[in-house]
């Protein structure tokens, strides 16, 4: 079932003050620099839950994507929220399975060790063969 929203449980910390220094959709896992925000760069790091959500009070949708210079609408979620993120092409991910970030903004998977988890997988979706700007999955932050 196609989702309409990128929060889906619980209510993030929304934030409006910074302008996206690239193209982002909704579901992108961001993170916050000097002079805006862009899709997260810092593969397998420790960092924000924050994700791009949808201007669904000017119509828009989960699939309509801030261009540079927009403001973007953040979301920071805590550990037990929901969110409809982006999984990473070429992976291939079980429910229950723990997510990192990657470099371009996506989740990947994670080693069963792995400290530096983002979420948990609430399902599981094969995106082996999937669209290389990578595939929506619904995630618990963790």
């Amino acid at each position: 079932m196609a989702r309409k929203k990128i929060a889906l449980l619980g209510t993030p910390i929304v934030s409006e003050e910074d302008k996206a220094l690239e193209a982002v959709t909704p579901g992108h896992l961001l993170m916050l620099t000097a002079t805006g925000v862009q899709k997260n760069t810092a593969n397998a790091a420790n960092v924000a839950r924050a994700f791009a959500l949808e201007r669904d009070e000017l119509g828009k949708t989960i699939d309509t994507a801030y261009a540079i210079n927009d403001t973007v609408k953040v979301g920071v979620f805590h550990a037990g929220q929901r969110a409809y993120a982006f999984l990473a092409s070429g992976q291939n991910i079980t429910k229950g399975a723990y997510l990192t970030g990657d470099n371009a903004g996506l989740l990947t998977g994670t080693g069963v060790t792995a400290q530096l988890r983002v979420a948990r997988a609430l399902e599981s979706v094969d995106a082996s063969a999937g669209p290389v700007a990578g595939t929506r999955i619904r995630v618990e932050v963790v």
